[in-house]
Protein backbone atom coordinates (compact mmCIF):
# COMPACT_ATOMS: atom_id res chain seq x y z
CA UNK A 1 0.00 0.00 0.00
CA UNK A 2 3.00 2.48 0.40
CA UNK A 3 3.36 5.46 2.75
CA UNK A 4 0.61 8.27 4.62
CA UNK A 5 1.77 11.39 5.69
CA UNK A 6 2.81 12.14 9.20
CA UNK A 7 -0.69 13.35 10.95
CA UNK A 8 1.17 15.45 13.88
CA UNK A 9 3.63 17.70 12.30
CA UNK A 10 2.55 18.76 8.74
CA UNK A 11 6.13 19.82 7.69
CA UNK A 12 7.46 16.11 8.70
CA UNK A 13 8.44 14.72 5.61
CA UNK A 14 8.62 11.22 7.18
CA UNK A 15 6.97 8.61 6.07
CA UNK A 16 4.98 6.93 8.27
CA UNK A 17 5.75 3.39 6.29
CA UNK A 18 3.79 0.11 5.86
CA UNK A 19 5.57 -2.09 8.46
CA UNK A 20 5.49 -1.78 12.32
CA UNK A 21 9.52 -1.11 12.59
CA UNK A 22 8.90 1.93 10.25
CA UNK A 23 5.72 3.08 12.30
CA UNK A 24 7.32 2.96 15.97
CA UNK A 25 10.84 4.93 13.87
CA UNK A 26 8.26 7.73 12.73
CA UNK A 27 6.72 7.50 16.50
CA UNK A 28 10.38 8.04 18.14
CA UNK A 29 11.77 10.47 15.86
CA UNK A 30 8.45 12.76 17.30
CA UNK A 31 9.45 11.93 20.89
CA UNK A 32 6.97 9.21 21.31
CA UNK A 33 8.49 6.79 23.31
CA UNK A 34 7.39 3.95 25.90
CA UNK A 35 8.13 0.83 27.41
CA UNK A 36 6.88 -1.88 24.86
CA UNK A 37 4.60 -3.32 27.79
CA UNK A 38 3.38 -0.12 29.07
CA UNK A 39 0.11 0.64 28.82
CA UNK A 40 -0.68 4.05 26.58
CA UNK A 41 -2.84 5.72 24.05
CA UNK A 42 -2.95 5.38 20.55
CA UNK A 43 -0.96 9.23 19.71
CA UNK A 44 -2.74 9.49 16.54
CA UNK A 45 -5.35 12.37 16.68
CA UNK A 46 -8.66 11.84 17.69
CA UNK A 47 -7.85 8.14 18.85
CA UNK A 48 -9.39 7.29 22.56
CA UNK A 49 -7.86 3.62 22.30
CA UNK A 50 -6.03 2.51 24.85
CA UNK A 51 -3.60 -0.47 24.88
CA UNK A 52 -0.08 -1.77 25.47
CA UNK A 53 2.78 0.32 23.42
CA UNK A 54 3.57 -3.02 21.95
CA UNK A 55 0.35 -3.17 19.90
CA UNK A 56 0.49 0.50 19.19
CA UNK A 57 2.36 0.66 15.75
CA UNK A 58 -0.06 -2.88 14.23
CA UNK A 59 -2.91 -0.63 15.89
CA UNK A 60 -2.02 2.41 13.61
CA UNK A 61 -0.91 0.29 10.36
CA UNK A 62 -4.71 -1.45 10.61
CA UNK A 63 -7.29 1.33 12.11
CA UNK A 64 -5.52 4.04 10.45
CA UNK A 65 -3.57 3.55 7.42
CA UNK A 66 -6.02 0.62 6.57
CA UNK A 67 -3.58 -1.06 5.59
CA UNK A 68 -4.14 -4.90 3.67
CA UNK A 69 -2.36 -8.04 3.24
CA UNK A 70 -3.45 -9.95 -0.06
CA UNK A 71 -3.39 -13.93 -0.65
CA UNK A 72 -1.76 -15.01 -3.71
CA UNK A 73 -4.00 -17.52 -4.20
CA UNK A 74 -7.52 -16.29 -4.07
CA UNK A 75 -7.35 -12.22 -2.87
CA UNK A 76 -8.74 -12.16 0.03
CA UNK A 77 -7.19 -9.74 2.34
CA UNK A 78 -6.78 -9.43 5.64
CA UNK A 79 -5.67 -6.59 7.99
CA UNK A 80 -3.07 -9.08 10.05
CA UNK A 81 0.10 -11.63 8.56
CA UNK A 82 -0.81 -13.71 11.12
CA UNK A 83 -4.74 -14.09 9.74
CA UNK A 84 -3.54 -14.27 6.36
CA UNK A 85 -0.86 -16.81 6.72
CA UNK A 86 -3.53 -18.96 8.59
CA UNK A 87 -5.76 -18.28 5.31
CA UNK A 88 -3.42 -19.13 3.14
CA UNK A 89 -2.06 -22.25 4.19
CA UNK A 90 -5.97 -23.93 3.52
CA UNK A 91 -5.92 -21.93 0.13
CA UNK A 92 -2.41 -23.09 -0.95
CA UNK A 93 -3.87 -26.56 -0.53
CA UNK A 94 -7.57 -25.86 -1.74
CA UNK A 95 -5.33 -24.61 -4.79
CA UNK A 96 -2.62 -27.34 -4.70
CA UNK A 97 -5.87 -30.06 -4.99
CA UNK A 98 -8.34 -27.92 -7.41
CA UNK A 99 -4.79 -27.84 -9.80
CA UNK A 100 -4.62 -31.89 -9.73
CA UNK A 101 -7.97 -32.58 -10.20
CA UNK A 102 -7.58 -31.01 -13.55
Amino acid sequence: MGTSGCPWESACTLPLGDTTGLVYAHLRAHNFIHNHSARAGCPWPLCSREMRWGNVARHILERHLRMRVQCVFCGHTYSRNEALQTHMNVCMEVSHLAYRQR
